[in-house]
Order: C-alpha cells, then sequence, then structure tokens
C-alpha cells in the first residue's frame, strides 16, 4: 500500500499563508472608498441658466435643503439678473433651487436653497483647520458634467496665501490638494477619510492656471461654516 508523503514545511507555510490572506481580504474594507461611498448621495450636478448662458457645477447638502456650492457657479448678482438653478442628486431627477442664500466672492462660497433636497443625506462639515500636510482626501463632484465623479490624492498644502498677487480675497486661507480635477468640479466637495467634507473645490491656481496646469484649490470649511452662520444656519 502506497502512503503519500507530507507536503514539505515550507509549502504548508505558504498554503496557511495563503489562506490567512484569503480570509483577511475578506473582513478588510477601503476607509477611502468607504468615505466615499458614504459621501455620494449627498453630492449633487448643478445646472444653472441666466441670460441665455447655461453652465454646470457641482455641489452638496449640508442640511436643511441648503446646498453648498462655489461663488462663480452661483455668483451673487444672479439675484438681479434672474436665475434658474436645478440641483441632481441622482443624474435624473432635476430639482428646483429657489434662493441663492448667499455668494461671497471672497470666500468662494455659495449656499443654495433648494425645498426639495431637504430629505436628502447630509454630508458633515469637518473642521477645516485639523487638516495636515499628507492627509488623504477625495474630490467628489460632477467634472464637466459627470455626476459623482470621485478622485483622490492627498492634502499639498494648507492655509495658503498669494497675498498681494491674490485676484481676490477668496484665494487667501486656502487648501492645496493633488487629486485630479476638470471643469464643473467646481462647488463639489474635498473630503477626508473620516467622510466629513472639509472644503469646496474652487479651482487652479498659478501662472498657467488658464491651461489647467497649478495649485489646485479648494475653500476651507471653516468659511463654509462661517457663511453658513452669517445666514443663520448652524452647520
Amino acid at each position: 500500500m502506497r502512503h503519500e508523503s507530507q507536503p514539505p514545511g515550507i509549502f504548508r507555510l505558504n498554503t496557511d499563508s495563503l489562506e490567512w490572506r484569503l480570509r483577511t481580504s475578506q473582513i478588510s474594507h477601503d476607509p477611502v472608498k468607504d468615505a466615499i461611498q458614504n459621501a455620494l448621495p449627498a453630492s449633487c450636478t448643478l445646472l444653472v441658466r441666466s441670460h441665455g448662458k447655461v453652465w454646470t457645477g457641482s455641489g452638496f447638502h449640508i442640511g436643511h435643503g441648503v446646498i453648498a456650492t462655489a461663488a462663480h457657479v452661483a455668483p451673487a448678482e444672479l439675484k438681479k439678473e434672474g436665475f434658474e438653478i436645478f440641483a441632481t442628486f441622482d443624474a435624473q431627477n432635476l430639482l428646483p433651487v429657489s434662493d441663492i442664500l448667499a455668494s461671497e466672492e471672497n470666500y468662494d462660497a455659495a449656499l443654495l436653497y433648494c425645498k426639495h433636497a431637504e430629505k436628502v443625506p447630509v454630508v458633515e462639515l469637518g473642521d477645516s483647520d485639523k487638516l495636515e500636510v499628507g492627509d488623504i482626501i477625495a474630490v467628489v463632484g460632477s467634472p464637466e458634467g459627470w455626476h459623482d465623479t470621485a478622485t483622490v490624492g492627498r492634502v499639498s498644502n494648507v492655509h495658503q496665501k498669494l497675498g498681494m498677487f491674490a485676484p481676490t480675497p477668496a484665494w487667501n486661507d486656502i487648501i492645496f490638494y493633488d487629486a485630479d480635477i476638470l471643469q464643473g468640479v467646481s462647488g463639489g466637495m474635498l473630503i477626508g477619510i473620516d467622510g466629513k467634507a472639509y472644503g469646496s473645490i474652487m479651482g487652479v491656481t498659478g501662472m498657467h492656471a488658464d491651461i489647467g496646469i497649478g495649485e489646485n484649490a479648494a475653500c476651507p470649511s471653516n468659511k463654509i461654516r462661517l457663511l453658513a452662520q452669517s445666514v443663520g444656519l448652524r452647520v
């Protein structure tokens, strides 16, 4: 009768190691993916129409039907000139925005009110003063109108100032990050791995910003919080 020999010890070690890796892969999770997935329901695409011009932007629901975005997506003068703004959280249903609650050029941040968004999930604002260089972040928005698109990177710098070279005060005390962005993602959220929004996307700054080369910048969430407080909203 033939007896099968036992596999070498190294073979047993490798198979045990493989089994361990397979088991741990089933229970492990990606915190960045989790943060993005949790934030997606609060993200929206904005469609803006005024005086025959149409453009898109991004935004996110911070509570009570209030959508945060960039001021250059919904500038204050729209209130005088007349506007139509629609928000979609699912790339299908267009929800009318009834009011621009605030649009602060010096922050490049704006707050819109959409009654139909009151039941939409909320993303919590983080404390942008706690961001550090090297922190992992994700950008969630609608580049070139592509709804709910996410890119991942790291914080490049914090509390950056252009001083006398700043085109507006909005470009002082800003966050730099290296996640990819495209036109249309302005107003989208910059989130941390805890799922909180630490800023809204402004765009690219630098000598070659007109061709998309430069530092990617975001308005800190603490500026958004100040703007919300100015209209009586606690977030």
